[in-house]
């Protein structure tokens, strides 16, 4: 119980860390980008700004996309707990790195890595927390992680705007104050890397502390692996891949893909919206992101609770419709309150399904497999992600300046991203709901007591 204590802490703290700096950063890029980009034109084609800024977030996810199953299956044998080292050690590199890019390949450079960064690391972080917790705290537990995630992310963009704020006082641009924020956070994530070797707890060794030998025979193991794999088709490509997997495992894949679809088509060119269409600066921008994330936060214990109380299916289906509901409204026009209460309305319901959609899927898992299925999950996630920013982009681009109005509503060219969002969404959720089935589960929750029923009549009917 107390090694269950220690690691999840571990993760939890150095997980708020490292998330802490890339939420200080990553809402920010479309702006800090924006200033110092410039259109290609090579005569037969134009890439425009918005489209490279989405190649940003393609470059990471393309990355993190292909590598995430192989780390997985290679945290299977190795151990967890060397690979996530590695992959710790990169991000405080690469944090400085934001701030050192000086045009739009090296900037792409940064966020590749960074892909392969969190391939090693997330996957494989949440089958430590299912390895490391009972059946019936699966869900629980893994609220917990990703509110760890949520908050860090929650706070940064106020710690990202504070900073902007502090260093427009000292240096002459908007690109310099942008970059010494990225400095400082590079020596923040510094310490994430010390809290997550000192007090995770490898499920495989048994042992927290890996000392600088050991973590640099870590780094060496994964470059030679990754050194060894050679392109081919990929296996997601090969008829064997889906035979061998349940209908169900295969509707988390759609929905995962369906996910990173949607959810990379708008965040890349939310504040650069936010920033155009309702003239709002960076530090203020900070205020809406963090504001939403806060609020949002404490539903993800909640989201784990109900999780673990109720049908992890049923919880997936609604929280997706209601989120892809609230990404609607986001185009119309509204006061920068209501603006912000649809961004708080979105996060709160997001905030549910991401414990549940974890549990879920580590129910229709094997454990020998959990390194190698969550890194599948995160794999079409990813590739939807590869996708999304790029047609996202170009859309943006196309519609920028649009605006219509409807029944006497003012609605803003991104509304057109925002309604293929919504579609997407319900068509996840209808993937889930038919296709994932209670006969595929491996792991069969504990049966509720007579209270607990009642409870879940009124929260949540079951499947």
């Amino acid at each position: 119980m107390r090694k269950e204590s220690q690691t999840l802490f571990g993760l939890m703290l150095s997980s708020f860390i490292v998330n802490l700096g890339f939420g200080a950063i990553l809402p920010f890029m479309a702006i800090y980008a924006n200033n110092f980009f410039h259109v290609w034109d090579w005569g037969f084609v134009k890439v425009n700004i918005v489209t490279q800024i989405g190649l940003l977030t393609s470059a990471m996810m393309i990355s993190r996309a292909f590598l995430a199953p192989f780390y997985g299956k290679m945290s299977d044998k190795a151990g967890r707990k060397p690979l996530m080292v590695v992959g710790m050690a990169m991000y405080v590199v690469l944090t400085f790195g934001f701030g050192l890019a000086q045009a739009f390949w090296s900037l792409f450079m940064v966020r590749f890595f960074q892909g392969i960064a969190s391939a090693l690391v997330w996957p494989i972080a949440e089958s430590t927390v299912v390895d490391i917790s009972p059946d019936d705290k699966r869900g629980r537990n893994l609220g917990w992680f990703i509110l760890s995630m949520t908050l860090g992310w929650s706070v940064g963009p106020f710690l990202g705007g504070g900073l902007f704020a502090l260093s427009e006082l000292i240096v002459a641009t908007e690109v310099a104050a942008f970059r010494v924020s990225f400095f400082f956070m590079g020596a923040i994530s510094s310490v994430s890397l010390i809290v997550f070797n000192l007090m995770v707890i490898d499920p495989k060794t048994q042992k927290a502390k890996m000392s600088i030998r050991e973590i640099g025979l870590a780094i060496k193991e994964v470059i030679i692996a990754t050194g060894k794999i050679r392109p081919g088709i990929p296996d997601f490509l090969k008829p064997s891949f889906w035979r061998e997997r349940t209908g169900s495992l295969r509707a988390l894949f759609v929905m995962g893909f369906s996910n990173g679809f949607g959810f990379s088509m708008v965040f890349p060119i939310l504040s650069l919206f936010l920033e155009e269409r309702y003239f709002l600066t960076p530090e203020f921008i900070g205020i809406v992101f963090g504001i939403a994330g806060i609020a949002g936060v404490t539903f993800n214990p909640i989201g784990g609770y109900l999780a673990d109380k109720t049908s992890k299916k049923a919880l997936v289906v609604t929280t997706a419709i209601g989120s892809g509901l609230m990404l609607f409204f986001l185009g119309f026009e509204m006061g920068v309150y209501l603006l912000i209460g649809v961004f708080v309305g979105r996060q709160m319901i997001q905030q549910i399904n991401m414990p549940a959609f974890r549990a879920l899927q580590a129910d229709l898992i094997k454990a020998e497999k959990r390194g190698l299925e969550f890194g599948n999950v995160q794999m079409f996630f990813n590739l939807g992600a590869v996708i999304g920013p790029i047609i996202g982009g170009i859309l943006y681009d196309h519609f920028r300046y649009d605006s219509w109005n409807i029944a006497g509503i003012t609605t803003y060219g991104i509304e057109v991203i925002m309604i293929i969002t919504t579609i997407i969404a319900f068509f996840s959720a209808l993937v889930t709901l038919l296709f994932v089935k209670k006969e595929d589960m491996v792991v069969f929750p504990k049966i509720p007591s007579e209270p607990d029923k009642e409870i879940v009549h009124v929260v949540l009917e079951g499947e």
